[in-house]
């Protein structure tokens, strides 16, 4: 009995990795429906495991329900965007202000191998890996200031924000704009010198999610 529930969560685990992976790499894009047969005869196995991973990606907001009808990936708005935008800019200021209390050099250095992953992949083109090595960077960040509650919240956030930046990025100069901060940041943390951090994440964020100069004011004022 015991061998085929750890078989049956095996199982639902493969499936939810195969499905993630196909959302992420955008082979089902956005507002598509999840083809739940085809999966199936591609993982072989029964639809069971298929609706458990759908129900947690439909948790983590990759995924969207209809019960009893179908399952598509997730489609956001522009004003979602906006405000998982808005959400990220906070997230991503208190991981800083954590990490420039909590870190040491040596974290920091491991922030600079991820930023090099980062702009290298960008630079080749490969924007699946630019934006998992950006997702690996801001993550990090949140894992040196070590707010576990944080953390957890900062990877879910960062899931939708993959399916959000793998969707819009097109253009691999603004691309390797975008993340060209990464170096400042890194700076910012060794002088400690949060002030300068916080424009440089709004900066960053401001404007590929609109958001409101009213909210990135309150942040600099």
């Amino acid at each position: 009995m015991e061998n085929t529930i750890t078989k049956k969560k095996s199982m639902s685990e493969q499936v939810y990795e195969q499905i993630k992976k196909m959302i992420l790499h955008l082979e089902i894009k956005p507002g598509e429906r999840i083809p739940e047969e085809s999966i199936t005869d591609l993982v072989n196995c029964s639809r069971t495991p298929v609706r458990e991973a759908l129900r947690k990606l439909n948790e983590e907001g990759l995924v969207t329900l209809y019960p009893g009808r179908y399952s598509e990936v997730a489609y956001y708005n522009n004003d979602v965007v906006k405000k998982i935008g808005e959400l990220r800019l906070s997230q991503d200021l208190l991981s800083c202000q954590l990490a420039i209390r909590n870190g040491s050099n040596f974290d920091f250095r491991i922030l600079k191998e991820l930023a090099e992953m980062c702009e290298l992949n960008a630079k080749k083109g490969n924007i699946y890996e630019r934006i998992s090595f950006d997702t690996k960077f801001h993550l990090q960040i949140a894992k040196i200031g070590g707010n576990e509650l944080l953390i957890h919240n900062q990877e879910k956030l960062y899931m939708k924000i993959h399916l959000i930046q793998i969707s819009r990025y097109t253009n691999i100069e603004d691309s390797i704009e975008q993340i060209g901060k990464h170096k400042e940041i890194i700076e910012s943390l060794y002088d400690r010198d949060y002030e300068r951090i916080k424009k440089l994440v709004c900066l960053h964020l401001e404007e590929f999610y609109e958001i409101d100069q009213e909210i990135i004011d309150m942040y600099l004022s």
